[in-house]
């Protein structure tokens, strides 16, 4: 090789490793350039599930819309692993971070539902790639169910190796300070985004409430006592009395969004008739039924202990109840443009929902927030 010819390649950004090469740096007084390594961003995303499965529905939809942002998939699949030898988990995890180099930032999707030990050994492994690490909190199993709370130490100190943490609402991250969380830099996802493409129909004026899912952990909706008319999509259950309610069945995404968009009201309640009744955890999560109904440009009903009340109040986006009979009564006493109006609000977060935006807006947040 031609030697001036070589640094001038070189200059360009050639470089081959030979013995040669080193001669030549030698000689010319040239110092080998320091490559900079672009750094890569990851999520995690759960598999395995039924397809039916809320919590994978919700990991999936986050993966869509961050792909499309240049991030990589670490996909993660829902087994039982209680019998898996040590060797093959670690082999494993090996193979679901094989993409993850030193310094990568890497969200993860949590929990995996394959438990807390299986989500530590992932969490350890990231740490001592020096990875930003982030934690994205769908859910708090020790809050979601009292027999899980003695897991809540676990889950903190878990939580306590990310460099930030994404929560559900202000008032989720001040639930888990209290438990212990010592990470200082957080950012509140607010809404679940539910991306489609679908061409909907413009919700008309109805005096009927929607409600969708299983009603079963809802006795008051299979229940219903009052005037306005309740519409529930769900499987049915052989053996239960849906004689007070309208079973309307289990629908696809795409069929239940062109259905929900042709009118009524979206509602949105906890697992207790009595707010006062209420669990905390529902006051500090936020709902992905609620963002199904939003998406399809539905006005909706929701308790004012939701964490997302205040949204729903400030933008006009249906009415905010103290209780199912107040509710019930604001359906009622409402008119055909009261309800237009709402429609009309609507679909501003509408579109943010089923373009991704919301979570898009957390993803540019975090990266910010970690740069500082």
């Amino acid at each position: 090789m031609n030697e001036e010819v070589f640094v001038e390649g070189y200059e360009k950004g050639y470089f081959v490793k030979s013995s040669v090469c080193l001669r030549i740096f030698r000689k010319y007084g040239i110092k080998k350039k320091s490559q900079r390594k672009e750094m890569k961003i990851h999520f995690t995303n759960l598999f395995g599930q039924s397809s039916k499965s809320v919590a994978l529905m919700a990991q999936n939809d986050i993966m869509n819309v961050v792909r499309e942002l240049g991030v990589n998939e670490l996909g993660i699949y829902f087994y039982d692993h209680s019998n898996e030898p040590a060797s093959e988990l670690n082999s494993r995890m090996d193979g679901i971070l094989a993409g993850v180099a030193f310094g990568d930032i890497v969200f993860v999707q949590s929990p995996s539902w394959n438990g807390i030990e299986w989500d530590r050994r992932l969490v350890d492994k990231l740490k001592l790639l020096q990875t930003k690490l982030v934690m994205f909190i769908h859910d708090v199993p020790p809050l979601m169910f009292e027999s899980n709370y003695y897991l809540m130490p676990n889950y903190i100190d878990m939580y306590n190796q990310s460099d930030l943490v994404v929560v559900p609402s202000e008032q989720m991250y001040h639930r888990l300070v209290s438990e212990g969380l010592t990470v200082k830099k957080y950012v509140v996802q607010k809404l679940w985004d539910l991306t489609h493409s679908l061409d909907l129909y413009t919700p008309q004026f109805e005096k009927k409430l929607i409600f969708s899912g299983n009603p079963s952990r809802f006795p008051h909706i299979i229940d219903w006592k009052y005037e306005t008319p309740l519409h529930v999509y769900t499987e049915p259950v052989e053996g239960v009395d849906y004689s007070k309610i309208h079973m309307e069945g289990w629908r696809t995404k795409q069929e239940l969004l062109l259905e929900l968009s042709k009118g009524g009201f979206g509602l949105v309640w906890g697992n207790s008739e009595n707010p006062e009744d209420e669990r905390d955890y529902y006051k500090e999560n936020i709902s992905y039924k609620l963002s199904t109904y939003l998406s399809a440009g539905l006005p909706v009903v929701v308790p004012d202990y939701l964490s997302n009340a205040d949204y729903i109040r400030e933008k006009g986006l249906g009415f905010v109840a103290s209780s199912l009979e107040e509710a019930n009564r604001l359906v009622q006493d409402c008119t055909e443009e009261e309800y237009a109006q709402m429609v009309r609000k609507a679909q501003y977060t509408s579109y943010l929902i089923r373009n991704g935006y919301f979570t898009k807006k957390l993803f540019v947040d975090t990266i910010m927030a970690l740069g500082e």
